[in-house]
């Protein structure tokens, strides 16, 4: 039997268009509600073996990294709104692969106003070079030490190293931007690939690099998260940003370990996908999983 269909009167094609109209609207509402509800969001997305994290506050964006390829845009893709095309600022903590790849994809797809780096005369590979061509675009500064980006609110994140940026390390690693998040009384330190060398240089120079999480350098290399450094920082969690299965045996048990003798939980992205921490300035709440 064919179906029937009836012409709608004047009056229905209104009460539809309404009614349609009322349900796109409440989708952007939602959308405008998970920016600006006052609580600072830092997702440690799932980008496989690399580095990645967004911190979102009321709307404005700080990208920290951008993972080892194109995945970074499915990951933004999930905890930005659809119509969000615009990020306050990028930072580049070092400009191995598998943190810099990803920000080639975030350069072209979305508007990036400000990029903070680390500038290396020493460096050159041909993905550096298309990050220097691209980032054009948007304000690019060098990261210096007490250096902040403010998020509004008295949130803000602030750079801790390099301490001299003229004094260029010769492992890659070691030139990473080590920067701390801070809202009210939280606090959370984000390490690039840091490696012990740094590690005990801050703790030896008495840097304040205390916070209640820390993002683990070196998706938790054995030649990082030094007992100095744990000894600076007392996380109540950690975070270690690691592809399943990865052929360099990451995290490695060593590291766990340290954790582990502390009391210091940690989350990972091999096992617990996207995780997402949510601070409110005094207290916080861990989302992990997908």
């Amino acid at each position: 039997q064919k179906p029937t269909y009836q012409k709608l009167s004047n009056l229905e094609w209104l009460i539809f268009a309404v009614i349609a109209c009322t349900t796109i609207l409440s989708f952007v509402a939602l959308d405008a509600g998970a920016q600006g509800d006052g609580f600072v969001h830092v997702y440690f997305l799932d980008v496989g073996q690399g580095d990645s994290q967004l911190i979102d506050f009321n709307g404005n964006q700080i990208l920290i990294d951008g993972g080892p390829d194109s995945k970074v845009l499915q990951e933004l893709g999930r905890v930005m709104p659809f119509n969000d095309r615009t990020i306050e600022a990028v930072v580049l903590t070092h400009p191995d692969a598998d943190h810099i790849n990803g920000l080639i994809d975030v350069l072209e797809r979305y508007k990036v106003e400000n990029v903070i780096e680390n500038f290396l005369d020493r460096h050159d590979s041909p993905v550096y070079r298309k990050w220097n061509a691209l980032k054009q675009e948007a304000m690019a500064t060098q990261a210096e030490y007490a250096q902040r980006i403010e998020l509004g609110n008295g949130a803000y994140l602030e750079i801790i190293y390099p301490l001299n940026p003229e004094n260029e390390q010769s492992k890659t690693n070691n030139n990473s931007i080590i920067s701390r998040l801070s809202y009210g009384e939280n606090q959370v330190l984000f390490t690039g690939d840091t490696e012990a060398k740094i590690e005990k240089e801050l703790a030896a120079r008495k840097i304040d690099i205390d916070a209640d999480f820390l993002k683990v350098p070196h998706h938790g290399s054995k030649t990082s998260t030094s007992e100095e450094l744990l000894e600076a920082v007392t996380p109540e969690a950690a975070f270690i940003q690691v592809g399943a299965d990865n052929r360099y045996g990451h995290p490695h048990p060593t590291v766990l370990e340290r954790l582990e003798s502390r009391g210091i939980k940690y989350y990972r992205t091999d096992t617990d996908g996207l995780i997402e921490l949510i601070l409110d300035g005094q207290n916080y709440v861990i989302v992990p999983g997908d």
